[in-house]
C-alpha cells in the first residue's frame, strides 16, 4: 500500500469486453477498512453517466504505483488463470513439449504481463494457443 499513488487517478475497465478503459479520480470517504481482516479501502469516482457499469459488477483496476518495478513479461495472452484466481503459463520444455508453470503476475498493461515470479529469464512460452492446452490438460473446453 505504500506504494500506491493516491494523489492520481486509476484505470478501470471491464472484464472480458474489452471496452476502453476510463480514469476515475480519488475521493476523500470516510474510514470503512477492517484491520481483523487486514483490508485497506481505497475510494473513486467515476464518470457513469452513459451507465456501462453496474452496482456490483466485477471490473479491473490499475492501481499507479511510485517507481519504476523491473522483472520479466510475458504477453498478456500467454496468462491463465484457474478457477482460484491461480496464475499460469505453459512454457515450452522440449520441441512440442509444454509445461504449465504457475507465476505470479505483478501488473498488466497495454498487452503485457509483468511477473513477480515464476520464470526464468530466456524461457519459452505459449502466447496463442494457451487456452487449447489448458482444456487439453484437464479435458475441457475453454
Amino acid at each position: 500500500m505504500g506504494e500506491v499513488r493516491r494523489e492520481v487517478g486509476v484505470t478501470v475497465r471491464t472484464l472480458g469486453e474489452g471496452g476502453a478503459p476510463r480514469i476515475a479520480r480519488p475521493v476523500q470517504a470516510p474510514p470503512s477498512a477492517n484491520t481483523v481482516a487486514g483490508t485497506v479501502d481505497l475510494y473513486y469516482a467515476l464518470d457513469n453517466r452513459d451507465r456501462a457499469f453496474r452496482v456490483g459488477q466485477r471490473v479491473a483496476v490499475d492501481l499507479p504505483l511510485a517507481g519504476q518495478t523491473d522483472g520479466l513479461s510475458v504477453p498478456s495472452t500467454a496468462i491463465l488463470r484457474d478457477i482460484h484466481g491461480g496464475e499460469w503459463v505453459y512454457q515450452k520444455t522440449a520441441p512440442n513439449t509444454f509445461v504449465r508453470q504457475r507465476v505470479e503476475v505483478a501488473s498488466e498493461t497495454s498487452g503485457r504481463a509483468l511477473l513477480a515470479r515464476g520464470l526464468a529469464a530466456g524461457a519459452q512460452v505459449v502466447t496463442d494457443g494457451a487456452a487449447e492446452l489448458f482444456g487439453t490438460e484437464f479435458g475441457a473446453a475453454h
